[in-house]
């Protein structure tokens, strides 16, 4: 796999593993499930967190990079149902680190920013979180 794709999994599966929901790269879940999806909010279940990456800052000569990460979270039509995934998203991630996920190399994760969203076509609420990740990714033209 490729960095992002590493830096991806590696954070659906640490969700995963931190119980804060259930990850399956095939995306088939069940309804009361807590949805972990990379790049796509699906439609069910009504709890879902999906992470998706975006540049921050790359060096021109170095491995050092800071990759931007939104972990965007749906719930029920209460609020605080959102309002507390995202907490237990920011606290298995904020300031958490070495971890090594097959290529990305990321020495520590934090939160930049949040905001909550309201509630989607179906009155599900929603919340964002950016976090970055600083990290090394290598390529053939970096020291």
């Amino acid at each position: 796999m490729s960095y992002t794709t590493d830096l991806l999994d590696g954070l659906a599966r640490l969700l995963d593993t931190g119980g804060i929901g259930t990850y399956r790269p095939t995306g088939a879940y069940t309804k009361g499930e807590t949805a972990i999806t990379i790049g796509t909010m699906p439609p069910v279940p009504d709890r879902v967190i999906c992470l998706t990456a975006y540049p921050v800052e790359e060096s021109a000569a170095l491995t050092d990079t800071t990759t931007g990460v939104q972990v965007w979270t749906r719930a029920g039509p209460d609020p605080r149902d959102a309002i507390d995934l995202d907490d237990d998203a920011f606290g298995l991630l904020q300031g958490s680190g070495p971890h090594l996920w097959g290529v990305a190399r990321v020495q520590l994760i934090y939160r930049q920013s949040a905001v909550g969203l309201g509630p989607d076509a179906n009155g599900c609420h929603q919340q964002v979180s950016n976090f970055y990740c600083r990290a090394h990714r290598a390529a053939p033209n970096l020291e």
